[in-house]
């Protein structure tokens, strides 16, 4: 059953919806034509023959969208041609689409440069592409190449470079480069490349990084946009007078600058991820997956660009394996193992924002989180994993459930109370056309 352009339309009924002019808690209907929303609610109702699709107790939420998903098990196997590399990220996106994610940004390792061309090659021959699924992928990002290599994380810092105009314009030749990562105190002529990718249309952000408060308002000034996984990478602090403060503080102040947040329960402690949306607020907050498989999480060790790492014992997150010589954390001090990126999707992301923020929370730098209605929980849920992100992609016309809107959404069944409340897709939309499920 499906309503793309030229097709009948379709008219789901029964629905409770999230980001449209219905209210959030009551059941509505949704009208598809076109590939887009063409009505919400009674003018819903009272449109002509139509498709119909009952989705009595059932949510209706604007499709995920996350702007990092790693295929480091694919990026490690290697150079490859760009044709292979574009099956795969089918493969990604099809696999992800089943799992309510409309809109994916896959990222790129410090890597080869070659490599990493090889790769937004592929990717160019995917968005240039006619596949049914194939709308549902953005583009790249590139992460780990202008990184601050005293920052890497779970990337080779012998695979990062300074900010360099000539690699850049490899990259952006590509025709694939949605995002990038500059890391703005690593160079006296990071903020010009900064400016430079600005202006030629790419998202800038900032993440393994250490610039100071100041360094970081040039970077936004010449037209960076967000932090990526703040928190992680790891993100440069300092709590002194001097310069004003490290990068998460002016992180958190800047309202001109939209934080990306791993929401997996593991990267960032729960409670500051409520603290950081209170400072943030909703609108500036993007709740990403940072998946590190693309196709999901492994059973045991692996490497990658000769890092090596492994699932901890019961999955829940993937940890970086020290090497040979290097000292072991110590048990007994807060230092803890690099993260290897998560072993969640945006499904878990959307539920876990869901069920932080419908309960009652306990902040570090706030004593009290007060819970929010489970309609308002949903309501910023679905901003922070879908609205959010289509305004920092540029892409106004996703993320929601509105008239006029692009007709990507997930039917899912939602079970549970607040704070162990389940959210499972039965049905993606992308465009209007049904890719996945069926009720």
């Amino acid at each position: 059953m499906s309503a793309s352009p030229g097709q009948r339309p379709l008219r789901i009924r029964g629905a409770r919806a999230a980001l449209c002019e219905a209210p959030v808690d009551e059941p509505t209907s949704i009208l598809v034509a076109d590939g887009r929303i063409a009505a919400v609610g009674e003018d819903a109702d009272a449109a002509g023959a139509c498709e119909e699709l009952d989705a009595d107790g059932l949510w209706a939420l604007p499709g995920w969208i996350d702007v990092q998903v790693n295929d480091i098990e694919w990026l490690a196997g290697g150079s490859r041609d760009p044709a292979e590399h574009a099956a795969r990220i089918r493969q990604v996106v099809e696999y992800q689409s089943a799992r309510g994610v409309t809109g994916c940004v896959l990222a790129t390792l410090a890597a080869p440069i070659d490599e990493i061309v090889a790769y937004l090659d592929g990717m160019r021959l995917v968005l240039d592409g006619r596949e049914p699924g194939d709308a549902a992928f953005l583009g790249g990002l590139v992460e780990g190449t202008f990184m601050n290599p005293r920052f890497h994380g779970a990337h080779n810092p012998d695979r990062v470079l300074p900010p360099d105009g000539e690699v850049f314009d490899r990259l952006l030749a590509t025709g694939a480069l949605r995002m990038i990562n500059i890391a703005p105190e690593t160079s006296a002529d990071a903020i010009d490349l900064v400016a430079r990718a600005a202006r030629a249309g790419v998202v800038v952000g900032c993440g393994h990084a250490n610039p100071h408060a100041e360094r970081l308002r040039e970077a936004v000034d010449a037209g960076m946009r967000y932090i990526i996984h703040l928190g992680n990478g790891p993100t440069g602090s300092h709590w002194k007078r001097f310069h004003d403060g490290g990068m998460l503080e002016e992180s958190l102040r800047n309202d001109d600058l939209i934080a990306t947040i791993i929401v997996d329960g593991w990267h960032v402690h729960p409670s500051l991820v409520r603290d950081w949306i209170a400072r943030k607020e909703v609108s500036r907050t993007v709740g990403i997956s940072d998946a590190g498989f693309a196709l999901g999480p492994p059973d045991g060790p692996f490497e990658v660009f000769g890092i090596r790492g492994e699932p901890a014992e019961d999955g829940a997150y993937l940890k970086v394996v020290p090497q040979d010589g290097d000292p072991q954390p110590d048990p007994l001090s807060s230092e803890v193992s690099a993260l290897f990126g998560s072993t969640v999707g945006m499904r878990e992301v959307f539920e876990n924002l869901l069920n932080l923020l419908s309960t009652e929370v306990e902040g570090v730098y706030r004593r009290r989180h007060q819970a929010m209605s489970l309609a308002r929980s949903i309501e910023a849920a679905a901003r922070m994993c879908s609205g959010n992100p289509a305004r920092l992609l540029g892409i106004g016309e996703r993320g929601s459930l509105r008239r006029g809107a692009r007709a990507d959404l997930v039917l899912a069944e939602m079970r549970g109370a607040p704070g162990s409340l389940r959210v499972e897709p039965v049905s993606t939309f992308l465009g209007g056309r049904q890719v996945i499920g069926g009720t």
